[in-house]
């Protein structure tokens, strides 16, 4: 079997109407909306202290949420993102307080994300389960260990923020945060490796049709682990910068960032049912949650209301979603096209990924 059948799986209905085609232009003329709508009334949020603590916000939890477009798009959750970037600032915060040096101590924090990825995808694979519920158990689990190591207490005594750690990645280039910058190019860099590379094609195509991708050779509980890492990798190097900003451990930092990181990934585009997403549109979608967000206390609104907000927008995009995939459906049977037969229990668990093909393409590993 080659990779041919699965790109058909994963070509399949791309051709659509404007919105299946131009996702993130709606996407974009929606931000813009929303910036020109708030300015309007409060002149004030298109100050430069208002927008760098906007963008600084959407930096943190939309650098993950580029990573939760690779997942999303295989049809996986990771729910613990935010306690793999609390359980990095405080390990990066307890060794350098301990007298280990800052760049020693963030280039071991940046270690910790893709070991804890690890971690997650070890115990998919071997438990042959999905991946939203082990990392459920894993957010409680790491956040744990970021309790345990602090003591329960913010980690700020003995810091040397004179060192060059916090100066540099705490601080800002040429008038724009650290933060702001990686956000932008890692973005830049995931989007060619999304959409042009080996792996991203690997990606979407499990997405789109695992059994079609197994099938073509794509080694699923490979990729799923390869994807887990990487998450966590940006998790640790979000981490790693954003405690030289906050100058400052607290074991409860990035509590409830998950939702924020789901969101990010949905609005943007990206398919709950897979094979297809933007990472492009979950860096558009954070700048969405975090003007919203920036907008509601502009208008003197609660920010429980932040919470509130960030769900709608969920539904709303889950909503289009479903919208635009029953029009691809509605358009393929038009054509005459089936579309593909949903996978097996023994696929959605995860079970006999791996099992040797035969030359009429059926799977020997269920056989006893």
């Amino acid at each position: 079997m080659s990779r041919v059948m699965a790109g058909a799986a994963l070509g399949k209905g791309r051709r659509g109407s404007f919105l299946d085609r131009y996702y993130d232009l709606p996407l974009i003329l929606v931000f813009v909306a929303m910036v020109g709508t708030i300015s309007f009334f409060h002149p004030a949020f298109l100050n430069r202290y208002s927008l760098i603590s906007t963008g600084t916000e959407a930096a943190y939890f939309g650098t993950m949420a580029l990573g939760m477009v690779f997942l999303l798009s295989m049809r996986e959750i990771d729910l613990s993102v935010g306690s793999i970037f609390g359980l990095t600032i405080i390990v990066v915060a307890h060794l350098i307080e301990t007298g280990v040096q800052p760049w020693v101590a963030a280039a071991v924090g940046v270690v910790v994300g893709p070991a804890l990825g690890a971690v997650n995808g070890l115990i998919t694979n071997a438990l042959r389960i999905q991946t939203i519920i082990v990392t459920l158990g894993t957010l409680s689990i790491y956040r744990s260990f970021a309790l345990i190591i602090s003591k329960d207490m913010v980690l700020e005594h003995n810091l040397p923020i004179q060192d060059s750690y916090f100066q540099v990645l705490g601080g800002q280039w040429f008038g724009v945060p650290v933060s702001i910058w990686m956000f932008v190019v890692l973005a830049a860099i995931l989007h060619v490796v999304y959409r042009y590379t080996r792996f991203g094609f690997d990606v979407r195509a499990i997405g789109s049709n695992p059994e079609a991708a197994r099938l073509a050779g794509i080694s699923i509980p490979r990729m799923r682990l390869t994807a887990l890492m990487l998450q966590g990798l940006l998790c640790s190097v979000v981490g790693v910068v954003a405690f030289a900003y906050l100058e400052a451990g607290d074991p409860v930092t990035g509590t409830g960032f998950e939702l924020s990181v789901i969101a990010a990934a949905i609005i943007g585009g990206t398919a709950l049912s897979g094979g297809h997403g933007s990472v492009f549109g979950a860096l558009i979608g954070a700048l969405i949650i975090a003007v919203i967000t920036t907008g509601l206390i502009q208008f003197g609104v609660t920010q429980d209301w932040a919470l509130f907000a960030t769900g709608a927008a969920i539904v709303g995009a889950v909503a289009l979603d479903a919208f635009l995939k029953r029009r691809r459906l509605l358009a393929a049977e038009k054509l005459g096209v089936t579309a593909a037969a949903p996978p097996r229990a023994s696929q959605a668990t995860g079970a006999d990924e791996d099992a040797p093909v035969t030359r009429d393409g059926v799977g020997t590993g269920n056989r006893p």
